[in-house]
C-alpha cells in the first residue's frame, strides 16, 4: 500500500479550504486576545479601586492642610516670613563684609615708625552708610613726617579706599594728635 494520498479536490476548491481554515485560525486567535484583554481588565479593577480610594483620601487631606494654612494664622504666618527674608538678606550680606578683627589686624600690620595709635573705632557699611565702612584711627605722631608717612602707607593698603587725615593736623611740628578717617574697601 502506498502512503501517499492524493488530493481529489480541484485547486479552486483546495484554495478555498485554506482560506476558510485562515480564517478560522485568525477567528480564534482574535477570541483568545479579547478573552486575555478582558481577563487582564479583570485584574486590574481592585487596583483602579484602590488607587481611587488613596487619591480620594489624598485630596481631603490636602484641603484640611489647606484650610488649617488660610485660617487666621495666614497672616502672623506672612509677617514671619517677612521677618525670616529680611534676616536672611542681613546675614548674606554680612557674609559678604570683612570682619572687624580682620581689619584690625590689616591696619596693626601697616609700618608706623614714630606713631602710636591709641584709638580705632569701626562702623561697617550697614551702621553708617549703606554703601561704605569706615575705621576712624586716632592716635599720636612724633613729627610731621612719621604722621605723613603713616597716611601714605595706609592710603596704599590693599583694604583702603582713601585715608582722609585734615590739614590742621600738621599745624604743629612734633607730639601731634590726629584722626585719620579711613574708608574701606567693600
Amino acid at each position: 500500500m502506498n502512503n501517499e494520498l492524493t488530493n481529489l479536490l480541484p485547486s479552486e476548491r483546495c484554495n478555498i479550504l485554506r482560506r476558510d481554515y485562515f480564517v478560522r485560525l485568525g477567528a480564534v486567535i482574535v477570541f483568545l486576545v479579547i478573552v486575555l484583554i478582558l481577563a487582564a481588565a479583570v485584574l486590574l479593577l481592585p487596583t483602579f479601586v484602590f488607587l481611587t480610594a488613596s487619591k480620594n483620601s489624598l485630596e481631603t487631606r490636602l484641603a484640611s492642610i489647606e484650610s488649617t494654612l488660610s485660617s487666621s494664622d495666614d497672616k502672623a504666618l506672612s509677617a514671619q516670613l517677612t521677618a525670616l527674608s529680611n534676616s536672611a538678606a542681613s546675614l548674606s550680606a554680612l557674609a559678604d563684609t570683612h570682619s572687624a578683627s580682620a581689619i584690625m589686624r590689616a591696619v596693626l600690620a601697616v609700618s608706623r615708625p614714630g606713631i602710636t595709635v591709641s584709638h580705632f573705632e569701626y562702623s561697617s557699611a550697614s551702621d553708617a552708610n549703606k554703601n561704605q565702612s569706615t575705621l576712624a584711627i586716632s592716635g599720636a605722631a612724633a613729627v610731621r613726617d612719621a604722621l605723613r608717612s603713616y597716611q601714605l602707607a595706609l592710603q596704599s593698603s590693599s583694604f583702603v579706599r582713601s585715608a582722609d587725615l585734615p590739614v590742621s593736623a600738621y599745624a604743629k611740628d612734633a607730639d601731634i594728635a590726629f584722626t585719620i578717617t579711613v574708608i574701606l574697601v567693600p
